[in-house]
């Protein structure tokens, strides 16, 4: 039996919360034990005082190896089993989508299947030199869940999802950011480093203007986010203190100091 706490452990830096895969030994692969865990991890890291940005990753030069194979032989055996293997990773999505606060994929190595779909559905990424992403679905005959698909092709475009889909090769950092699958590919030494000042570029702005702009970018395509939700989020940017504050330190050349309020 697992140790869920342990292997999917959490940490508050403010303005950084992790959420760190911690299974060295089989290269931060998921069962689906941590899989229906991973929603309720993320709600509570992105929860936390202070938190302005969640960072995922793995530990050991690690990210997310996909799910653990060998659970599927008597997991995902037949299509309701495959169902209720992947709800975990569907709700994981759409908790990612709709978090209040940023989310970045910090990837320092193999990031497979299910680690592409968290991945890709965080809202950026950030690469070392060592890592490589692929989606072998294809490899082991599996369906891979749709809405990863449809985030994939949301990131990447189709044409690069269909190659990545059919031919389940692995791409390497530089490769990964020439295709636009991860945004920053940088020296594994630097990968934590750059992962830090990254969210603390995004920590100093405002983070109801930050909230509004995320939602209005991911929801974009889906009709999900209405007119009244629209409004609501841009009336309540400029009713905000920190919009107060935002114009002050503008107009006194000073850095701003933002409250979320």
């Amino acid at each position: 039996m697992l140790d869920v706490d342990r292997v999917l452990a959490a940490r508050v830096e403010p303005p950084i919360g992790w959420l760190m895969v911690d299974r060295p030994e089989s290269r931060g692969a998921l069962t689906r034990e941590l899989w229906e865990a991973f929603p309720e991890r993320l709600r509570w890291v992105a929860a936390q005082d202070g938190v302005r940005v969640v960072v995922i990753t793995g530990t050991a030069g690690n990210f997310i190896a996909g799910a653990d194979i060998s659970e599927f032989r008597e997991l995902r055996s037949d299509p309701e089993l495959a169902r209720r293997y992947d709800r975990g990773a569907v709700d994981s999505i759409a908790v990612l989508e709709g978090l209040a606060v940023p989310s970045i994929a910090m990837i320092g190595g193999p990031c497979l299947g299910g680690g592409c779909l968290i991945a890709f559905a965080c809202d950026l990424r950030i690469a070392s030199d060592r890592a490589f992403l692929g989606i072998p679905a294809g490899k082991l005959g599996l369906a891979y869940p749709h809405p990863a698909i449809e985030r994939l092709v949301a990131v990447a475009g189709e044409s690069t999802a269909l190659d990545l889909l059919l031919t389940g090769r692995f791409v390497a950092g530089d490769e990964a950011r020439a295709l636009g699958l991860v945004q920053r590919c940088v020296p594994a030494a630097e990968l934590e480093a750059s992962t830090r000042d990254w969210a603390a570029q995004i920590a100093r702005m405002a983070p109801l203007a930050v909230q509004y702009a995320r939602l209005a970018v991911r929801h974009r395509a889906q009709g999900v986010l209405s007119e009244a939700r629209v409004e609501e989020l841009v009336a309540a940017c400029f009713a905000s203190e920190d919009y107060q504050e935002g114009v002050a330190a503008f107009l006194e050349k000073r850095a701003p100091s933002f409250k979320g309020r």
